[in-house]
């Protein structure tokens, strides 16, 4: 069998253990709602106030980080962040180190139209405090990004289907708060 350096995983399976695994996941959806919904308010419930953010040009605090997405994601008219393979490792009773990728997809305007598609892996220290899991500090891997040029001609016109927002007057925003769909 070929050495891959890596530790053995204790794994954990007790109900608590898979309640802590569900809650810790839960905030990585958060995370991509908050980001695609340009809502920083429940961005910042993913994360410590003292978490750090570091994504290799210089680690930052997490309300820099914050401020940069509130200045940046406006400008940017279409977002989809999605993340899958969560590799969570309990280290200690109330932290956890946590693999997750994610693929996410911008629309930017200009000449030419650009969607710009990323695929990065996040590395997350997580630690429960005051009852809640959250992350500590956040390491951003990019593994790829393509700029794929946009033709016009090629976006399709919905045609009066309901169409996703940035912001919280989406639709499935709208449907959660129980407002109807129609604003």
């Amino acid at each position: 069998m070929p050495a891959t350096g890596a530790q053995p995983r204790m794994r954990d399976w007790s109900p608590q253990r898979i309640v802590d695994r569900l809650q810790i996941e839960e905030q990585l959806y958060l995370y991509c709602r908050a980001i695609d919904r340009i809502d920083m308010a429940l961005l910042a419930t993913v994360f410590h106030p003292d978490a750090i953010i570091d994504k290799g040009d210089g680690a930052v605090p997490v309300a820099d980080f914050i401020a940069t997405v509130a200045a940046r994601h406006p400008g940017v008219p279409r977002a989809s962040h999605m993340v899958a393979n969560h590799l969570i490792e309990f280290t200690a009773a109330d932290t956890a180190f946590v693999e997750s990728w994610c693929l996410a997809v911008e629309q930017h305007r200009g000449t030419p139209a650009v969607d710009r598609i990323y695929r990065v892996r996040y590395g997350d220290s997580f630690t429960r405090r005051d009852g809640g899991w959250r992350i500590a500090h956040r390491s951003f891997v990019v593994d790829h990004v393509l700029n794929a040029p946009v033709d016009p001609a090629l976006i399709l016109d919905m045609g009066g289907r309901y169409e996703g927002q940035r912001d919280l007057d989406d639709v499935i925003e709208r449907l959660r708060r129980g407002a109807p769909a129609q604003p």
